[in-house]
């Protein structure tokens, strides 16, 4: 019978502290994989749209990193912990699907914090230069208008890798 074991949330989140989508390989292959192929889609699609990357931003999206590799431990010890476990469950658990279904969320929450960041910078650079006016217009309306932009477009392709590697649409009832 195929088993979970346990992960330590913070031994997960230090990984992907440091080493971003490398760090998941401590939650299975199928995890490292989907970060791998959710990180590159979240750089290329920004890369292709020629919207700004500040060079901090890639130390601090690895926070986001961090957090999900502590929260997944976490998910996956209550999963273990609090639920009658089948077989099933554990290949459920291990599947492809259900880690891209996850990394999906990974790729919102990287795009809600790509989006506060840039904005902040973009309105902190417009003060900075005594642009006012287009600093407020960017807090107000531009934060907003970029991440709704944002989320569509990487909810569409999200959608579209979840045809391309047949997940089930069992994760979403």
């Amino acid at each position: 019978m195929a088993t979970l074991t346990k992960r330590n949330p913070v031994v997960g989140g230090i990984l992907s502290l440091f080493l971003g989508p490398l760090g998941f390989i401590y939650h299975g292959i199928y995890f490292f994989l989907s970060a791998i192929v959710i990180s590159v889609l979240f750089t290329v699609v920004l890369s292709l749209i020629n919207l700004p990357i500040p060079h901090f931003f890639d130390y601090l999206q690895l926070l986001v990193y961090g957090y999900f590799g502590y929260k997944l431990a976490t998910i996956r010890n209550l999963f273990i912990d609090d639920w009658g476990l089948t077989e099933e469950d554990v290949r459920e658990f291990k599947s492809f699907g259900f880690s891209f279904v996850m990394m999906t969320n990974l790729l919102m929450t990287l795009v809600q914090f790509y989006t506060v960041v840039v904005g902040g910078y973009l309105a902190y650079k417009s003060f900075a230069n005594g642009k006012i006016l287009i600093g407020i217009l960017i807090l107000v309306f531009g934060i907003g208008i970029m991440q709704w932009l944002l989320t569509s477009i990487f909810g569409f392709l999200s959608g579209l890798l979840m045809l391309l590697f047949k997940v089930d649409k069992k994760y979403f009832e």
